[in-house]
């Protein structure tokens, strides 16, 4: 890239001007990108295409992209004065409406076909999902009637500490955010190798331990460093910090940890979501094409992230998300005349070219009917929610040497507000 191409998309050294609205779109259009990922992997498991699964299940990492992003988003939005309990008003009118909604149509709709004794434990998990504690009991995790669930509940516990993280994370210097990320990425790296050390990986899974393999992958706790990296990433660049990558660099970086899973692809600890070092990878990657897409949109440079149907894809990806895979789960049990979703773990199903079709009419649907759910549902109950439990009262500016702009908490739903999506 040209040192004139590189200039335009570094941000200014100076910091912006107050008062103005900062809505950083090209997130918002990341979010569609990361959500259809996520919709391709979960294809791989239930409409199986040939040869393709080893490139598919790489779209599960569009999780841990929203785990980071959920970090720098509730970061870039967040103001000296802001208030927990009005914090979690609005963090619960984003999440849980639409979530109430994933849990309950699949319910129903698996509750005919439950065999006999296992209507209860369906209710259970779909209890365990709304109240958004899934992800704490192993068994709930996968075997609810929605799996994609359990990470809302990973973003309830990291809402939890957020008011206090932030308040505490935004008084550091540059040089402890710094040493804080490297220390972020160890401790990634450390769950996934002590993982791999009590439980070594082997091709079929062992179920031995499974619940120490399952809480390493999908416990809140085990996922917090992602959050964090993001909370760490937003801070740095409100305080000043720039990162010295283009949108460019960031991704060639992004596209090499593809490419370097994919070429491992047939080694035992990527055989298995329990075992795969897919968020170690990935998690710090994301965090710098989140810090270089935000920096070339506070430059004004172009992109097509922030184009209209990209922005609008982006609005709709939440409820995308959590409905995708109850619409693909319905239409390949009707293809294969599969009851359970367990089935499609314990017998795969044989791949085909014949699944495009059956995948696109779900891609179709799902799109269509969350466009609809957005305007009609999602955003009007938000709204209706923030106006009464969520009020943000006006708060001095963000403390540090470079102090963000009072228009900043505008972009919290439009423009940058995170989509919670998350791997299954």
């Amino acid at each position: 890239m040209s040192s004139t191409a590189q200039r335009r998309e570094s941000p200014p050294p100076t910091p912006l001007a107050p008062g103005t609205a900062v809505r950083l779109h090209s997130l918002t259009g990341l979010r569609w990108i990361a959500a259809f990922a996520v919709f391709l992997s979960h294809v791989g498991t239930l409409l199986p295409l040939p040869d393709a699964k080893p490139m598919l299940t790489l779209g599960s990492s569009g999780v841990t992209f929203f785990f980071v992003l959920s970090g720098f988003v509730l970061t870039w939005t967040y103001t000296a004065g802001d208030r927990t309990l009005p914090f979690y008003g609005r963090r619960f009118a984003r999440v849980w409406p639409m979530l109430l909604l994933a849990v309950l149509v699949p319910l129903f709709l698996q509750l005919p076909d439950a065999r006999p004794g296992q209507s209860d434990s369906l209710k259970l998990m779909a209890l365990s999902a709304v109240l958004m504690y899934q992800a704490w009991v192993p068994d709930y995790i996968l075997g609810s009637t929605n799996p994609v669930t359990w990470s809302l509940a990973c973003e309830a516990f990291f809402y939890v500490l957020f008011p206090f993280v932030a308040r505490f994370t935004v008084r550091r210097s540059l040089r402890w955010l710094a040493g804080a990320a490297v220390a972020l990425v160890v401790v990634g790296w450390g769950i996934k190798l002590w993982l791999w050390d009590a439980y070594p990986p082997r091709v079929p899974p062992a179920f031995t331990g499974v619940d120490g393999l399952i809480l390493g992958t999908y416990s809140p706790i085990a996922r917090l460093w992602e959050f964090l990296l993001g909370v760490i990433a937003a801070t740095a660049l409100r305080k000043g910090w720039r990162l010295p990558l283009s949108v460019a660099s960031a991704t060639t970086l992004l596209a090499a940890g593809f490419v370097a899973l994919w070429v491992l692809r047939f080694e035992t600890w990527r055989f298995a979501v329990v075992y795969d070092a897919l968020s170690q990878v990935t998690a710090p990657l994301y965090a710098l094409l989140v810090v270089a897409v935000a920096q070339r949109d506070l430059a004004g440079g172009a992109s097509w992230l922030r184009t209209k149907p990209l922005v609008r894809l982006g609005e709709w990806s939440y409820a995308f998300y959590l409905l995708h895979f109850t619409v693909l789960f319905e239409i390949s049990s009707r293809v294969f005349n599969r009851k359970s979703i367990t089935e499609y773990y314990m017998r795969p199903t044989p791949a085909s070219w014949s699944n495009t079709g059956w995948a696109l009419l779900a891609l179709a649907i799902s799109v269509a009917l969350c466009a609809l759910l957005y305007e009609f549902y999602e955003r009007p109950v938000e709204r209706g929610l923030r106006s009464r439990i969520g009020r943000r009262a006006p708060a001095p500016d963000f403390p540090g040497p470079r102090a963000a702009t009072s228009g900043e908490p505008a972009a919290e739903h439009d423009a940058t507000s995170t989509n919670e999506v998350r791997r299954a």
